[in-house]
């Protein structure tokens, strides 16, 4: 089987999702090692170079274009990756974005990694949110990515369950949907001294629930009499902004290094969400010996069985008896729970599963 992946239009200083871009670098670098692959190609940007870490036998396709402005991005997405994954020979094209080309068919066999359905779940609940040409292009390229693909990979059965429910809402028929998962890599922590600080992710996009965090914490804060810093990591939406409270700290975007260290020595990662297709950061902070408080939605249920500090985003009272019970786990607890997260989330399983599909569906007709 020979495969072609593309990572040409990813590049971390400019993507919107730091975890779809993980996720689609840890991937790659698993299946590249792949005995089941007599051939692996990855179409690549010059932006990637010190990131990957290949076997020398992966050809390494230059594909610059792909990150050279809105409109040789388009022309790339729709046109460029097809006319690239044509030249290499391989019989297959995986692309980890899940987005597919709405224009032109895939002239080789399509698999696609398809993160969630968020631009749909936008439509349907924050209506003008996003840019409307943004996001009917990347909704026809999440169809697009259903009605041609051989095979879907996702990263959680909730996902899954939102593809199927989109095919049908559209009237499409379904390609095989398969939920691979996402692997966790297992990090030589120390045991360190915490902080007398809190974490919290939150993002200007409002399915992340900014404002209710916000509220929350400001609450849990003045109940809880707590004294030290609260950290708060990423933006907020144009109409909000932070109480001036002691300790309360805004920043943007860090390095990864950086990201770490917070998360290390912060006391509890705190993480609202009212829709995901995965929720990576509570997993990443229990790894990092962090306990995350998070909403209890249908996937990060799925994703952390329980462990953790999980809370009803309608409940207050829910979120303060979580944040107050974080705080007194201790580090063995955190280690046990690491453990089995890694043993759920584990990449030699996910590149299985993902192999798996692509041997169980190589020899079947494609459907129309």
């Amino acid at each position: 089987m020979r495969l072609t992946y593309s990572m040409a239009d990813q590049d971390f200083a400019r993507t919107k999702s730091v975890g779809i871009f993980n996720v689609a670098l840890g991937l790659a670098e698993r299946i590249a090692l792949r005995p089941e692959l007599s051939r692996f190609t990855l179409l690549a940007n010059s932006t990637l170079a010190d990131r990957l870490r290949l076997p020398p036998t992966v050809a390494v396709h230059p594909c610059n274009q792909a990150i050279a402005g809105r409109l040789r991005r388009m022309f790339w997405d729709q046109r460029g990756v097809y006319r690239a994954a044509a030249r290499t020979g391989n019989e297959w094209l995986c692309l980890p974005k899940g987005f597919a080309s709405f224009v032109s068919r895939c002239p080789v066999k399509l698999a696609t990694y398809v993160h969630d359905t968020i631009h749909d779940f936008y439509r349907e609940n924050y209506p003008g949110t996003m840019r409307s040409l943004e996001s009917a292009y990347f909704l026809r390229s999440l169809l697009a990515s259903i009605r041609y693909s051989r095979i879907v990979f996702t990263n959680s059965e909730f996902s899954r369950s939102e593809i199927l429910r989109l095919a049908r809402k559209q009237g499409l028929a379904t390609p095989e949907v398969v939920r691979v998962g996402i692997g966790f890599t297992p990090e030589k922590r120390l045991r360190t001294e915490k902080d007398d600080r809190l974490l919290v992710m939150t993002t200007r996009l409002p399915h992340k629930r900014a404002d209710l965090a916000v509220d929350y914490i400001a609450r849990w804060h003045s109940d809880s009499g707590f004294q030290g810093a609260i950290d708060w990591l990423g933006s907020l939406p144009a109409n909000l902004t932070l109480p001036d409270r002691p300790g309360w700290r805004m920043h943007a975007r860090v390095s990864d290094e950086q990201l770490a260290q917070m998360l290390t020595r912060s006391r509890a990662l705190i993480y609202l969400t009212e829709y995901e297709g995965f929720g990576m950061p509570p997993v990443e902070a229990v790894l990092a010996g962090t306990c995350p408080v998070y909403s209890q939605i249908p996937v990060t249920s799925e994703v952390m069985r329980g462990l953790g500090c999980p809370f009803e985003n309608s409940s207050y009272e829910s979120f303060a008896q979580a944040m107050n019970q974080a705080l007194l786990v201790s580090s063995d607890v955190l280690d046990n729970w690491g453990g089995r997260l890694l043993e759920w989330h584990d990449w030699d399983k996910v590149v299985d599963r993902f192999i798996r599909g692509l041997i169980e569906v190589d020899s079947a007709p494609a459907h129309s």
